[in-house]
């Protein structure tokens, strides 16, 4: 667990130092803000419920960039930057374990991205105040919504640090998870529409439900509603790829 809490504070470090989290952090503020203005004044015109704005909140684009881009930008370096530059020769003789070198930069990666989402929560509460809405949002519905956002976000960056490990390099991983984020949001609704009879089955339509993970966010978790079978699929999905991500490594210090 010392390997995995020392992994985790260098890759924190590095976060906190690159130009590229900066970056993305002033980029993802400036546009939500912009975004945010936007829809509390269609609230304010319209007099809808301040208690949908939250749920609101989720289908912008700076949501969409959040899910589909950063995850790939923020893991591209775990491994495949080790690899370039031969330090992972230097990593894998230190004195800790595999699974703990990747569990620390999963983990380092969860948590700033937790970081770059955080901040979101003060606007609402911001917009509690006389000058905006002037009322109490519902904060268990945020709540939901944050739990389900980073569940997901966890099960992306699993896959994320799974791609780095694969290869040297470090735009190929980042396009690999981009990829894969992109086709995990459009997939089960487009192939919903295409599979015909097939999709009738009890499994098939299942299997859709589960994966559309886009459509169950705005299901369950953008309601205030969790879904355990949900918490269940994004938890064993990280497990999986940081079980994969761990293959990867150590077939490397076996080869």
């Amino acid at each position: 667990m010392n390997g995995a809490l020392v992994t985790l504070k260098k890759e924190l470090l590095s976060y906190a130092v690159s130009p590229v989290s900066w970056i993305i952090a002033v980029l993802f503020y400036f546009v939500r803000g912009f975004e945010l203005s936007d829809l509390a004044l269609v609230f304010a015109v319209y007099r809808a419920d301040p208690d949908m704005f939250p749920a609101a909140t989720y289908g912008n684009f700076s949501t969409n960039v959040m899910v589909m881009l950063v995850p790939g930008i923020l893991t591209m370096r775990c491994f495949a930057e080790e690899r370039r530059t031969g330090s992972i020769e230097t990593l894998m003789t230190a004195p800790v374990t595999d699974f703990a070198v990747v569990f620390g930069k999963w983990l380092a990666a969860a948590l700033f991205y937790a970081i770059l989402w955080l901040p979101s929560v003060l606007v609402l509460h911001v917009l509690e105040y006389p000058a905006y809405f002037d009322v109490d949002i519902a904060f268990g519905p945020v709540f939901s919504a944050y739990l389900g956002m980073f569940l997901l976000a966890g099960f992306l960056l699993a896959f994320g640090c799974f791609a780095s490990s694969l290869t040297d390099n470090t735009m190929l991983a980042a396009i690999l998870t981009i990829l894969f984020d992109g086709v995990l949001m459009k997939a089960p609704s487009w192939l919903a529409t295409r599979i015909g009879d097939w999709g009738d089955g009890w499994y098939a339509r299942e299997l859709l439900a589960k994966i559309d993970v886009m459509g169950n966010f705005s299901t369950w978790f953008a309601r205030g509603l969790i879904d355990t079978s949900q918490v269940a699929f994004f938890l064993g999905g990280i497990a999986f790829f940081l079980f994969l991500t761990w293959i990867s490594l150590t077939s490397r210090r076996l080869a």
